[in-house]
């Protein structure tokens, strides 16, 4: 077979772009990565510092005034940067995915410094909020802010906006695989080997970044228990039908608390409201504020008995209804897990009084609970299945994660639940519509 001259050019060209959208792949996930290991550092102190007033105002009232005041203060900016602009608020994944589209264009400096100061205040302030939604439309408006600078094409803009996010998830979770997967699964949805190569650049530069500042170990570390026979899985089901039906519960009070927030004798106060149930929260159940990762791990042990999860379930659950309705900035990854694994302990706990075999398989109900909830909400079943097992750091329990995503994606599915972010962009992008209506 020959090939003429201009044909071998062109491979010759396609193959030079091929690679040199793998370099700019890797910058992206290269500045991403940076920029959200300051964001992660900037969490973690002012979480720390603020926890330690928190312990002082348990005993003294005067720390007590204190804290009240930070949050005040805390509540006061960050409702000063969401009317600012008002596209940092909430996840921030629907607002990246509508830019991608072409529905919505962002100011991508604007939104980097509003978006990584309110979710410094909002996250470090002890409201019940992810830092991974605000990541990855950091990590998007990195890529478009890249594009922007060396005068790309819109088509590279989006496709490097699509990476960049893919970088921001991977730089918040230590989940490299999984941020490439989140890039063709959500933020994309098609596949093909210069978008997976590309993302794959991105994600495992943001990552090489981040392990060197917080190390090599995952997100959560639990206690490795005895690996579930399968004649047990069909509990794995059981498990997947609930996780859906809460999905569905999941998404309809986020409707419900973002409707009850736009009423007038609410909306002026709305995120002054969250961080004053976290000044509550913080003397009456400490336990509720923040993002919970810690819940994780204390629900894989058993030692939290099932009417103590029950109550930490309802009220985390109403408290996160309070905090992401408001408008905050902040995600839903974190607490979508945290309840998942909640979920998934309870029903565990069930399961083994039941049949007599205790909570020797407890650690497979928790990491269990938080893919199959995370594929009825959001309806990614892969990056959930994939972002679990990097997370947790094993692939032993690859089936049953498999097994109670699909479960669990087919009875929220049933139940006509929309995809979390989906329903989220369709009320932004109502919400745009009916502004501009206003303003024309």
């Amino acid at each position: 077979m020959y090939f003429t001259h201009k044909t071998i050019k062109s491979i010759g060209q396609f193959k030079t772009f091929k690679y040199t959208l793998m370099l700019k792949g890797a910058l992206v996930g290269g500045l991403t990565g940076v920029l959200i290991v300051f964001f992660r550092l900037g969490v973690q102190q002012i979480g720390d510092i603020s926890q330690q007033i928190l312990d002082y105002a348990h005993k003294n009232l005067f720390f007590a005034l204190v804290w009240g005041f930070i949050l005040f203060f805390m509540a006061l900016t960050v409702t000063f940067l969401v009317k600012l602009e008002p596209m940092i608020s909430g996840s921030g994944i629907p607002q990246a995915k509508a830019d991608i589209n072409g529905d919505l264009s962002l100011c991508w400096w604007r939104v980097i410094l509003c978006k990584f100061t309110g979710c410094l205040l909002a996250l470090g302030g002890g409201l019940s909020l992810g830092r991974e939604g605000p990541s990855v439309q950091l990590g998007s408006m990195i890529g478009k802010g890249f594009c922007r600078a060396t005068k790309r094409i819109k088509a590279e803009e989006r496709f490097l906006m699509t990476c960049g996010a893919g970088a921001g998830l991977t730089a918040a979770f230590n989940a490299p695989i999984a941020g490439a997967i989140f890039c063709l699964e959500e933020m994309n949805r098609s596949f093909s080997e210069k978008t997976l190569l590309t993302a794959m650049a991105s994600t495992i530069t943001a990552d090489f970044i981040a392990s060197y500042v917080f190390g090599l170990k995952p997100i959560f570390t639990l206690k490795v228990g005895q690996t579930m026979p399968l004649k047990y899985y069909w509990l794995i089901m059981i498990l997947g039908v609930v996780l859906g039906m809460f999905g569905v519960l999941f998404n309809k009070g986020l409707e419900l608390f973002q409707n009850l927030y736009k009423k007038p004798a609410l909306k002026p106060f709305k995120i002054y409201i969250p961080f004053a149930m976290t000044f509550a929260l913080g003397f009456l159940y400490p336990k509720a504020i923040g993002g919970g990762s810690q819940l994780v791990e204390i629900a894989s042990t058993g030692k939290i008995l099932i009417g103590a999860m029950c109550i930490l379930f309802v009220v985390k659950f109403i408290f996160f209804m309070l905090c992401f309705g408001s408008g905050a900035p902040g995600g839903i990854f974190m607490p979508l897990l945290v309840f998942g694994a909640v979920l998934g302990g309870i029903l565990g706990q069930a399961f083994g009084m039941t049949l007599g075999f205790g909570n020797i398989y407890l650690e497979t109900f928790v990491i269990a609970g938080m893919a199959g909830y995370f594929a009825a909400i959001v309806r990614a079943p892969v990056t959930g299945i994939i972002l679990i097992s990097e997370m947790t750091g094993s692939l032993s329990h690859l089936l049953a994660l498999s097994l109670v995503s699909l479960v669990a994606y087919f009875t929220a599915d049933i139940l006509k639940a929309k995809p979390v972010y989906d329903q989220l962009l369709d009320r932004i992008l109502e919400e745009v519509k009916h502004q501009s209506g206003d303003a024309a």
